[in-house]
């Protein structure tokens, strides 16, 4: 299994130049450089669509390869976000601190491409959706777990160590009896605990100090699923913040080699504002009292926490980020919150993951120093010229 320098968080880049023509009507030169003082390690990479359409003037369905300055191809995938038509492409780039390398875009046949990234409603196991890419894997209950009372609308977090996809694997086998997912027999182990919480970096609104929680989804529909990117929208049943009745919908997206999904949380209510917080759920006795040594946070935007070890599977480390910062850091309520205030039926967008004591990340410091990495390549995202 490749080393947590490998462990980008998917960015969209910024247009930073469209400059003169192409030389020729089937290729175009990217110049994409990194501007910030962390090296970029298979990130992924969007192009608008439409420019590269027009750049190369394409016809309808014809296809068109990635390469680098070697002449290799890039594996890349088309992005349409549930909609009919290509909004974006979407491939990784790999650069130093401060490094500008360039890229070709021309017409041709692709390579076949590995799928990295996968997910999928489970109905054989009361709903489940879980989806996982080359690094790690996650679930959110659906409407059957509900059914046998079992309330949770927190992200449950799957610790992996290899680099293949084994969600279908792990199922099947536990259901059959053959090997229980809770334990690990060598690529990893589901020992994290969700219940009636946030679990691993949802966001819920804030009524008084008091957390609304909303039940299991109800609907789950994949807009985009691989090979490089998996993104799939969850919707709920309407519940109460506040005497306020919240409709709530979720947009969750997966890159391969990322250790963190990008989350967009839409609330509709009839009130003009909300507090609304991010949480990571602290199964301990007294977690203010062990605050000091198991979190990391501040208000530019992250939160940290270290889940108490378990003596055979080890330690999962947790971490939401908002591009945007927290306006309080807390703990509350069972959960480590990052709270902001949010206008009703806007976009709520941040960064949520975790990482395993088994799969590289040796301690606590050893998992927020990644994590600080991670806001940094948020903060300055890559940048690019078209020619």
């Amino acid at each position: 299994m490749q080393t947590r320098s490998l462990f980008p968080l998917s960015l969209i880049l910024l247009i930073f130049s469209f400059v003169g023509c192409s030389t020729s009507k089937d290729q175009l030169t990217l110049h994409i450089q990194n501007p910030g003082s962390v090296d970029r390690q298979n990130e992924m990479v969007e192009v608008a669509w439409k420019d590269i359409r027009q750049k190369l003037s394409l016809t309808e369905n014809q296809a068109i390869v990635v390469t680098d300055s070697s002449g290799k191809q890039i594996p890349c995938q088309l992005i349409k976000n549930g909609s009919d038509e290509v909004e974006t492409l979407l491939f990784p780039v790999s650069l130093a601190a401060g490094q500008t390398a360039s890229f070709q875009i021309s017409t041709g046949v692709a390579e076949p491409v590995q799928t990295m990234v996968y997910g999928r409603l489970v109905p054989e196991r009361k709903d489940d959706f879980a989806w996982e890419n080359n690094r790690t894997a996650f679930r959110v209950y659906g409407p059957a777990l509900k059914a046998t009372g079992e309330i949770s609308n927190g992200m449950d977090f799957w610790a992996k160590r290899t680099d293949s996809l084994v969600i279908d694997k792990w199922y099947k086998n536990d259901l059959s009896g053959l090997a229980s997912y809770h334990e690990d027999h060598g690529e990893g182990v589901d020992f994290y605990k969700v219940g009636r919480t946030l679990g691993l970096g949802m966001t819920a609104p804030v009524d008084n100090d008091t957390l609304c929680l909303g039940h299991n989804f109800v609907t789950a529909e994949i807009l985009d699923n691989g090979p490089l990117r998996l993104t799939f929208k969850l919707t709920y049943d309407p519940y109460m913040a506040g005497g306020h009745e919240i409709r709530e919908t979720r947009i969750i997206s997966l890159d391969a080699y990322s250790y963190f999904n990008k989350v967009t949380n839409i609330f509709e209510t009839d009130t003009t504002g909300l507090t609304v917080a991010t949480g990571i759920v602290m199964p301990e006795e007294n977690p203010e009292a062990n605050a000091a040594t198991t979190t990391f946070g501040d208000n530019t935007g992250i939160i940290a926490y270290e889940t108490p070890a378990n003596e055979v599977n080890g330690t999962i480390y947790t971490a939401a980020i908002h591009p945007n910062g927290f306006g309080i850091v807390k703990v509350s309520g069972g959960h480590y919150l990052g709270l902001n205030s949010y206008k009703p039926g806007s976009r709520y967008t941040y960064y949520v993951g975790g990482g395993w004591s088994k799969a590289g990340f040796n301690s606590f410091e050893d998992w927020t120093q990644f994590v600080k990495s991670e806001k940094e390549k948020i903060d300055q995202p890559l940048t690019i010229q078209i020619k």
